[in-house]
């Protein structure tokens, strides 16, 4: 539960602060940076500094919480932090082949050489995986810098280098077994990754690309794709022929006599955007423009009520999270029975809400 003095982030939008008055069970006030109070959903906020009882024994009055609140954050990860994840969802077939990835994010793109990078691990597949992350330096000497487990469909912060480590880091050791929580599953090999940490990429801007994780550029290293290590590893010829037979064996041959598949019913896509809405916004204020989306929504969802099991994807960008959350709430409110969740970060980055019509 959170509490007066904590030390939070905004989950569907930038910036945080300390934490400055409970309003009730579910609005919080938070006071930023600038001295702003800041009146917020608790749902929406991540704790990531927890009161300090020795400095704040009793409740903090106002100017320790003022002072706390312009304090530097410093950024570090436990296991107890609470990562970036989705809301439980429905498998993808593609998900049940594991896809590994470790991702840097610069802090300045436009001044490589004096940026820090922020590391990430990225799990695009239906397993979890509990894993380790360590560095080696020059003398082959590894040290564990964080062990936690990575949720399916999900990306995890794991730390921010400095410029001056660069150089003292070797290798990034990478090791990791994959399981599922609920039903059945594959049993997958234990991975364990050593790669070079890509010192002379990390200086060079066209290596930092748009791609489906992140809403800024960044370089993302593939570790493992479709269940097979990425190519700057060296297999040995024995696990070539093995990796080749085990293919051989999980496709079979195929039977033209096979039953008819059953029949998919395609995802029903609407960009609620405002200018895919509308030609121009002239005369209309924010409060106009969401009342406008929020009738295209219902809309949709009258429109395909009557059609159990069709899936809908609200395209509503990433932006404060205003127009999400009111999609979110019309579903809690006006149709408990649908069920709805983020969709796929593959498909739409994390701008989008998926519903079932149930």
């Amino acid at each position: 539960m959170i509490k007066i003095g904590d030390r939070v982030r905004f989950l569907n939008a930038v910036g945080g602060g300390v934490v400055s008055r409970i309003i009730n069970k579910d609005m919080v006030e938070v006071l930023d940076k600038d001295g702003f109070d800041v009146p917020i959903l608790a749902r929406e906020c991540v704790v990531v500094e927890e009161v300090n009882r020795m400095n704040f024994p009793v409740q903090p009055n106002r100017q320790q919480i003022e002072v706390a609140a312009q304090a530097p954050v410093i950024e570090f990860f436990t296991p107890n932090k609470t990562p970036e994840v989705w809301e439980e969802e429905e498998e993808t077939d593609y998900g049940n082949e594991l896809n590994l990835y470790v991702a840097f994010v610069p802090s300045n793109l436009k001044n490589l050489f004096n940026s820090t990078y922020d590391i990430f691990l990225i799990n695009d597949s239906n397993y979890s995986l509990l894993f380790t992350y360590a560095t080696a330096n020059h003398k082959s000497e590894t040290q564990c810098r964080e062990h936690s487990e990575l949720f399916a469909n999900t990306k995890l912060f794991i730390e921010t280098l400095e410029k001056e480590e660069l150089n003292k880091i070797q290798q990034l050791v990478i090791q990791a077994i994959a399981f599922k929580k609920k039903g059945g599953y594959k049993v997958k090999p234990t991975l364990d990754f050593a790669m070079k940490l890509p010192v002379s990429d990390l200086g060079k801007l066209h290596c930092f690309t748009e791609n489906d994780f992140f809403d800024e550029s960044a370089l993302v290293i593939p570790l493992l794709e479709k269940d097979m290590p990425a190519t700057f590893f060296n297999p040995s010829a024995d696990e070539i022929k093995n990796a080749m037979m085990q293919k051989e064996v999980a496709t079979p041959a195929r039977n033209t006599q096979d039953k008819k598949r059953p029949r998919i019913t395609p995802i029903v896509e609407v960009d609620l955007h405002i200018n895919e809405l509308l030609d121009t916004t002239a005369g209309m204020d924010n409060a106009a423009m969401l009342r406008y989306q929020m009738d295209k929504c219902r809309e949709t969802l009258e429109q395909y009520k009557h059609q159990k099991g069709q899936k809908i994807v609200f395209i509503h960008g990433k932006g404060e999270g205003v127009l999400r959350n009111e999609i979110r709430k019309e579903i809690k409110t006006n149709y408990k029975s649908y069920q709805f969740q983020d969709a796929s970060f593959r498909e739409y980055g994390f701008g989008a809400t998926m519903i079932t019509i149930k």
